[in-house]
């Protein structure tokens, strides 16, 4: 059985403001139509009488003519225009005299012609218009009008009105349908968004939303849906860092517990060779308890740089140095090619960025392979470069070789915490640079770093 689709209180409210903005025009357009209406059939009105006026003016001064006088004068005609528009007739002279008012004989015989109803309603204040013959006033016509609008008029006036009424009924509940759509339709992603969010807050990773809806609304959409991912591979990855940190205790806690016990219960000697052994593990903790804490201290590394000016193929070089005899452990050539390129920056972050890139490839290139460290400048830019001819990336790794606690595929076969690259990125950002990685066409890894030129 389908939902039928609720309104939210927003899709309400959105409603409410759409129909109330749409009511308003509607209801100010039908009411500019009735008043416009209005005014152009009494204006129609109004010409026409003023039309029969100056009519019956005309056919009085014709009679005049004709008759050489009013005394004689035949206003049997001037009454019949007169009752076109169902007005009665009175003429006057040039001394304001009344000369004749017709009896109604004219106007009933006009009403029966024209199909007109008689008019019985009251009349109002006699119209008058000057009779003029031979370009001399010799009288004028009066004519009364019923004081109520001619049926004509009215019944047109009436139908505009009652047209203007049904289109603004018939506009306002279309305007109710489409807010009721267009609010569910903007409302229902945001609804949504909203439960989602919710899921997730409630620690249900696997929250998503539908990716539709309007352009914005699709884009936050796609927006917390990516954020939704980074937070779950974010969770996947700690899990992972506590599951490695554990791992990496483990191992140096137990040798060290079993051989203090050996000591204690006097199964072992002090020698050097086991003093050595419990150093080694010592060592071994100190250095994953400073890896953690070199990730934290480069995620706010931007708030405590000491810039100074330096030669960025001076930093290549004392990393170079430092870990020459790794290298040559590991059957490794390591080989330094460099030009100075002044840089603005915190010498020991710098370091430690070269350290961490050298090391990386060292313990990635198999014997016999070669680690290539360069440094050079163009385009404003100071770079950074580490290559080695180790078995490269998988591809699916390289989006996230930077990225905290990621160890992938070939990570998992060495030893170590898997946040050296990590601490790199956040170095770089933090000396406003960028770091990439590529694949070299011939195998190995190739990592740039690049700065801004001093």
């Amino acid at each position: 059985m389908l939902r039928r689709p609720r309104l939210s209180p927003l899709g309400i409210r959105l409603s409410l403001a759409f129909l109330t903005v749409a009511f308003a025009a509607i209801a100010v357009f039908g009411m500019l139509t009735m008043l416009s209406a209005r005014h152009e059939v009494s204006t129609l009105s109004n010409r026409t009488r003023q039309e029969d006026l100056a009519a019956t003016a005309f056919a009085a001064g014709d009679a005049y003519q004709h008759a050489g006088g009013w005394a004689n004068a035949d206003l049997n005609g001037a009454a019949a225009v007169a009752a076109r528009s169902q007005a009665t007739l009175t003429v006057v002279d040039a001394t304001g005299q009344v000369v004749a008012a017709p009896t109604d004989q004219p106007a009933t015989m006009m009403e029966q012609m024209h199909g007109l109803a008689a008019v019985t309603t009251p009349r109002g204040d006699p119209v008058s218009h000057a009779v003029v013959v031979d370009g001399r006033a010799v009288g004028a016509v009066m004519l009364r009008f019923p004081t109520e609008t001619m049926d004509a008029a009215r019944h047109v006036r009436d139908a505009l009105a009652r047209t203007a009424i049904t289109g603004v009924l018939v506009a306002a509940l279309v305007a109710l349908v489409v807010a009721v759509f267009v609010s569910a339709r903007v409302t229902r992603p945001v609804t949504a968004l909203t439960t989602a969010a919710g899921d997730l807050a409630a620690g249900r990773r696997d929250a998503r939303v539908d990716v539709q809806g309007p352009g914005e609304l699709r884009t936050l959409a796609v927006a917390f849906n990516d954020m939704a991912d980074h937070l779950d591979r974010q969770d996947e990855l700690r899990r992972h860092l506590v599951a490695d940190v554990a791992h990496e205790l483990r191992t140096p806690l137990t040798i060290l517990q079993g051989s203090t016990e050996a000591l204690l219960d006097g199964v072992d000697q002090p020698t050097p060779e086991v003093l050595t052994s419990l150093n080694d593990e010592v060592t071994r903790l100190r250095r994953l308890v400073a890896d953690l804490e070199t990730l934290a201290a480069a995620e706010a590394a931007g708030l405590r740089l000491h810039d100074t000016r330096l030669d960025l193929a001076d930093v290549a070089k004392d990393a170079v140095d430092l870990l020459r005899p790794l290298a040559d452990d590991g059957g490794l050539d390591l080989v330094i090619e460099t030009v100075p390129v002044p840089v603005i920056g915190d010498a020991d972050r710098l370091h430690q960025i070269a350290v961490n890139l050298i090391a990386n490839a060292v313990k990635f290139t198999p014997a016999g392979g070669t680690v290539t460290v360069r440094t050079s400048r163009g385009d404003g830019e100071a770079t950074l470069e580490v290559a080695d001819t180790g078995p490269g990336i998988p591809p699916d790794d390289l989006p996230h070789v930077f990225e905290r606690f990621w160890r992938g595929a070939n990570g998992a076969k060495a030893p170590g915490s898997g946040i050296g690259l990590a601490v790199v990125a956040e170095l770089t950002a933090a000396h406003h640079g960028t770091v990439a990685v590529a694949n070299q066409p011939g195998g190995g890894t190739r990592f740039v770093v690049s700065l801004p030129l001093a």
